[in-house]
């Protein structure tokens, strides 16, 4: 029982030590940040991220202060992960928007009303929202079910149907969000210029086009030191892991 004890006396120890580390950083990340100190305030940030922890908030101030250093690439990509994190975050979202304007040369999806509304509708959502969704509609129809078993009513059975086909759409969303999201991996373009391959081989003989830094694209499939990609401009070939920055 002693033993018990100090290891959970350890533990407590080192999950404050580890919280207070990252307080300690983050404070000091919005401090430099203030202080116009950007690329010290990224550091912090970075040094954050490297340890495992992520926050909505955190992205949010990593994109200010790359933006800030005019790393549009970086600032796009931490922005975009925080979206992924709250993906109603309107600060977020208008900062994201400024951010591609910044970026020269950026592909962008055809202008579409049906595809930016199936878009908008996936990505405003996560996939935690919809299981939720489903959750409660589920507990709503367990209810009206018990309350219909009791007291049998027209309304009552009405409700109850209601709450069946909102519990099936849920449920439907719940797993067109979780295929999507599991088969569209993500990434940013980093380096300016990353030159394109038809194989994962530095061959001059073998390139394709070229990308420039911030535009995003499709991760098909990674080796050790490769990543193949898809653009929606039709392109696909091989880049350099250390040229993208994924999304995940």
């Amino acid at each position: 029982m002693t033993m018990y004890k100090a290891f959970n006396i350890f533990f407590l120890t080192l999950g404050m030590v580890y919280s207070q580390n990252i307080d300690s950083l983050f404070s000091s990340g919005n401090d430099s940040y203030n202080k116009n100190q950007f690329d010290v305030s990224v550091d912090a940030y970075e040094n954050i991220l490297s340890q495992g922890f992520y926050s909505a908030d955190l992205y949010y101030n990593l994109g200010n202060a790359y933006y800030r250093l005019e790393d549009f690439a970086n600032a796009r990509w931490s922005y975009e992960m925080g979206i992924n994190i709250d993906p109603r975050n309107k600060d977020m979202i208008h900062n994201l928007m400024l951010t591609k304007k910044k970026i020269p040369n950026i592909i962008e999806p055809p202008d579409s009303q049906i595809l930016n509304l199936i878009n908008n509708f996936l990505t405003n959502f996560t996939y935690s929202d919809f299981v939720l969704f489903s959750s409660i509609v589920l507990l709503l129809c367990s209810i009206c079910f018990i309350i219909y078993r009791l007291m049998p009513s027209k309304p009552i059975v009405i409700s109850y149907y209601v709450f069946i086909v909102l519990f099936f759409i849920g449920t439907s969303f719940s797993a067109i969000k979780f295929l999507w999201e599991r088969n569209n991996n993500f990434g940013i373009i980093l380096n300016d210029e990353t030159k394109l391959y038809s194989a994962p081989f530095l061959n001059e003989n073998i390139t394709i086009s070229i990308f420039f830094s911030g535009n995003k694209v499709k991760i098909e499939q990674t080796t050790d030191k490769w990543i193949e990609i898809s653009s929606i401009d039709g392109r696909k070939g091989w880049i350099r892991l250390e040229d993208i920055r994924t999304l995940d």
